[in-house]
């Protein structure tokens, strides 16, 4: 198959969807799709408002200003109890060696 020519049955190529947006009830899927990944993450309440009100993440941002700021907090609120609590660990900062470690794979 030639480099430039991907194959249309490929499952790991790119496609993208159009998501309906004219209602406040895909906003709120979309928000809600944002907040599980980033208590998944790791991520605490107010880290996650925080990426919300943050410009440079376009889709929390883009929520935060459609929904209100009440609705998200609400939605992290009821979310958090659901994903968190699961003591993830994630990437430390590196070291003075420059070697970053890896608590998950510590275990």
């Amino acid at each position: 198959m030639p480099y430039d020519d991907p194959d249309a049955t490929d499952p790991m190529t790119l496609h993208g969807v159009i998501v309906e947006t004219d209602t406040d009830a895909a906003m709120l899927d979309m928000a809600e799709c944002f907040v599980e990944e980033y208590i998944r993450s790791g991520f605490d309440e107010e880290k996650i408002f925080k990426m919300f009100q943050t410009q440079g993440y376009a889709g929390p941002f883009l929520a935060y200003q459609t929904l209100g700021e009440d609705v998200i907090r609400n939605l992290i609120a009821e979310l958090l109890p659901l994903w968190g609590g699961r003591n993830i660990k994630t990437a430390q900062s590196p070291s003075a060696t420059g070697h970053i470690s890896l608590p998950v794979l510590d275990s």
